[in-house]
């Protein structure tokens, strides 16, 4: 894979990133599913 592709999907996985009020990260993997390509939610 290329590198500037890895890049650009590191920081958009990022930029998706929740905090907790506590200060704990996670992602919902519906903010995620477009990210490898897919379009509807039932097939990610």
């Amino acid at each position: 894979m290329n590198t500037e592709i890895i890049h650009a999907l590191t920081t958009t996985f990022e930029g998706h990133a929740q905090h907790t009020e506590n200060g704990v990260e996670f992602w919902l993997a519906r903010d995620l599913q477009h990210l490898p390509g897919y379009a509807k939610w039932e097939n990610f």
